[in-house]
């Protein structure tokens, strides 16, 4: 009876209300689960501070709360990559937004960061950071100034013996390896990397770690789902004894020309990133969210602000206001094209190994990187000349 008076809209609103309250994650899936993920979260140190800064990093939002500052900053130590993924925007974006942070900026971020107790900060987004010459003395930088958690994303390409020790030195706490797929299927999509050379790589790190009997770098390895569907067995076994964790993802084809008219929108989505997190670009430009790849909403910039002031600054506040009117999607082009926006659907990955399934997700609006076994868009090969293919060899040669 209840059920005649709620209107399919007011339904909607209700289920969209639920499944946020609900869900944590809507694209990263941990293999082993919840038990997995205790474990990490124990492994990674400073337990009080860390339950503190999860209410304030995933309950807030939930309630429509943001903190008095960011407790977690993206800060962009390099824009550019030696690579050519196909499901990065980053490979579509033009040379000349590209680049390094100064560490002059770096430095004011993170003195900021420390006086407001940020709890964590993460040195990569759009490219890779260990293209900075001085990544390893940004993490120490911040760990001395007291951020609880700092860490960077990598495809581990410039993952050098030397590069390990050196890493060992800093502080880091996690370390996340991009690593899709095995075999052939990583070997183009990560081209020109090689799988089993990464691999040998990482375990090197981990060796090294364990032998020096560290607690820390945590390693991370993560793949897109359909580059692991039809192999997941030996991706599992081979990053089991390895990664401390191993994530999938969603596909989510960050293709900026991506036809609008053809997506499937979450319209109730409520994204919790406005209200966690800034992400701060190699030239100091406060973009969105990680999604604005491309600058569509430039929220600040800290080389003439404070992050305190982008925080809590207008064009945030209508950011955040966008989200709990359920109007994000026509107020934000970013959002338009931003696959978090799209509507899910569950499933499941049955084949790995020990009768080990897990609960995914997928966004039927994306398309498939992998189908079948065989990359389903264009290669990285095809698009880096072979001529930067030598360049890249030659910059790995004199970092070995």
């Amino acid at each position: 009876m209840f059920k005649m008076f709620i209107s399919k809209e007011l339904k909607k609103k209700i289920l969209a209300f639920f499944d946020n309250i609900f869900t944590i994650e809507t694209n990263y899936f941990t293999v082993g689960g919840f038990k997995k993920k205790i474990s990490y979260f124990l492994k990674l140190g400073n337990v009080p501070a860390h339950i503190a800064d999860r209410i304030r990093f995933q309950i807030y939002p939930k309630v429509l709360l943001s903190a008095s500052f960011p407790t977690h900053l993206e800060v962009e130590a390099a824009s550019k990559c030696q690579m050519k993924c196909p499901m990065c925007w980053t490979t579509y974006m033009k040379e000349d937004v590209k680049g390094i942070m100064k560490m002059d900026l770096y430095k004011k971020i993170v003195d900021e960061a420390a006086a407001n107790n940020t709890f964590s900060i993460k040195l990569s987004w759009r490219g890779e950071p260990m293209l900075h010459p001085k990544l390893m003395e940004m993490i120490k930088y911040a760990k001395d100034k007291g951020i609880k958690h700092v860490a960077f994303l990598t495809n581990a390409e410039l993952l050098t013996k030397k590069k390990c020790h050196e890493l060992l030195e800093t502080g880091c706490d996690w370390i996340s390896i991009s690593a899709d797929g095995v075999d052939e299927i990583y070997n183009q999509i990560r081209f020109p990397a090689k799988f089993d050379e990464t691999v040998e790589k990482v375990k090197y790190l981990k060796k090294i770690r364990d032998e020096k009997r560290l607690k820390k770098p945590l390693i991370r390895v993560q793949s897109i789902l359909t580059a692991v569907e039809n192999n997941s067995e030996k991706f599992y076994k081979t990053w089991e004894k390895v990664a401390d964790k191993i994530n999938i993802i969603a596909d989510q084809l960050r293709d900026y020309q991506i036809d609008e008219t053809k997506l499937e929108y979450n319209n109730y989505f409520m994204c919790p990133k406005p209200f966690q997190r800034l992400a701060i670009a190699h030239d100091g430009r406060v973009h969105q969210c990680i999604s604005d790849y491309h600058g569509k909403n430039i929220l600040g910039n800290v080389n003439s602000q404070t992050v305190k002031e982008v925080w809590n600054g207008e064009k945030n506040k209508k950011l955040r206001d966008s989200f709990k009117k359920h109007t994000f999607l026509k107020e934000n082009s970013a959002c338009r094209q931003c696959a978090y926006t799209f509507k899910q659907e569950k499933g499941e990955l049955k084949t790995l190994v020990d009768n080990l399934s897990m609960k995914v997700k997928r966004y039927p609006s994306v398309p498939d990187i992998v189908t079948d076994g065989k990359l389903s868009v264009e290669t990285p090969e095809q698009l880096i000349p072979k001529s930067k293919v030598e360049e890249y060899k030659k910059i790995l040669k004199k970092m070995n």
